[in-house]
């Protein structure tokens, strides 16, 4: 198949000669040794020097990875990268808003941060331990690494070629990738094919692969604890929990001009803070200290001359909490709209609020209407 020559011992053969009068016994007659021109079909002669590369074969002595075993490495690399979307998503749940009780939502600007760095470092994730390493984490617990076809070591610029191709390869949870495996000889996605790579079994010793998965679990769980950390001392984002009572369909807008035309303008008519408020929005523990041990801070309010379409928003200041946060430190926002009256309110941190100066800004659309001051105290 490879159109190499085969080896054949050298014969012994037997001496003659024309016209002489010893003869050989036709038992004793040995044939010449067939030459390599012989022994390789024409076809294989003519193109032994100049094999296609996709003929050639690969390196000596390995094995092509099964599909299998490399969706198997793909699963393990690919909970290794998102999980690290928890700790990101934690940091900027605590920087842009998002964090609840028992983890965090992602809008807006933490919702870019967090899904383009995870995207930036599962790319370098690949390309560097490719690249460095011939394998991952992933690979090496199922004993896979990445070679050049001709069994050369992989390097930087081919891990870039092969792992920017994931992009396509990974479409439909890797399914274009698997279906151009499948179809090709030596089991390569396109990515493979592009940088002329493969993924083949390697020999490594079994602490080694003991020591990847263990590396494996080791991220999950440093992930799961950085959360832990960020979100333990972080305020919880304010909730805004609209009243029930709204205006009207079709007929806010002009009960609004209405009302505007009356008292001047949008406006804010009450906002009273304490520890709770009951269905109807009426104020329990009404006041303007808290402890550090409070479990709840909430606002009540109500506003009047509003266009249903424009947002009621809360915005929760640390103004001076000493070491814990810069002077007027933007804890949290949150906002609804459509409604006259509801509440605002953040649970405290799991280790308690931080002692200082507080204030909640209330806003109609964009314009600042209402600050109410508060502060939290030792017991």
């Amino acid at each position: 198949k490879c159109g190499a020559a085969m080896s054949v011992p050298s014969a012994t053969f037997a001496s003659s000669s024309l016209g002489s009068a010893t003869t050989v016994p036709a038992a004793a007659r040995v044939s010449p040794a067939p030459t390599a021109s012989e022994l390789i079909p024409p076809i294989a002669a003519t193109t032994a020097g100049a094999l296609k590369a996709e003929d050639q074969p690969f390196a000596a002595g390995v094995a092509l990875a099964g599909m299998g075993d490399r969706a198997i490495a793909t699963l393990l690399d690919s909970i290794a990268t998102a999980i690290l979307m928890v700790p990101l998503g934690m940091w900027a749940a605590v920087h842009w808003g998002g964090v609840t009780p028992n983890g965090f939502e992602l809008h807006d600007t933490a919702a870019f941060f967090t899904i383009s760095m995870v995207g930036i470092l599962w790319f370098l994730y690949y390309w560097l331990f490719e690249g460095l390493f011939d394998t991952t984490l992933g690979k090496l617990v199922m004993n896979l690494r990445v070679l050049r076809v001709d069994g050369s070591k992989i390097d930087l610029r081919k891990s870039l070629i092969r792992n920017l191709l994931r992009l396509i390869d990974g479409i439909g949870l890797y399914l274009v990738g698997f279906l151009v495996a499948v179809l090709s000889q030596k089991r390569q996605r396109l990515g493979d094919h592009a940088a002329d790579t493969i993924v083949v079994q390697r020999d490594a010793a079994k602490a080694v692969r003991v020591a990847a998965t263990v590396a494996c679990a080791a991220v999950i769980v440093a992930c799961f604890i950085a959360a832990y950390k960020l979100h333990v001392g972080a305020p919880v984002t304010a909730i805004a929990e609209p009243g029930q009572i709204s205006l009207p369909p079709g007929t806010g807008r002009a009960l609004n001009q209405q009302t505007s035309s009356a008292t001047g303008g949008p406006r804010v008519t009450r906002a009273e803070m304490g520890t709770d408020s009951t269905e109807n929005f009426q104020i329990i523990g009404a006041s303007s200290e808290f402890y550090t041990d409070t479990p709840k801070i909430v606002c009540v309010w109500n506003t009047a001359g509003v266009d249903p379409s424009v947002p009621i928003k809360s915005v929760w200041i640390a103004e001076d909490i000493g070491e814990g946060a810069p002077p007027n430190y933007q804890i949290a926002e949150k906002s609804a709209s459509g409604f006259k009256e509801g509440r605002f309110y953040m649970t405290s941190p799991t280790n308690g609020w931080p002692v200082g100066k507080y204030r909640l800004e209330i806003y109609i659309g964009d314009s600042l209407v209402k600050q109410i001051p508060f502060t939290i105290k030792q017991r």
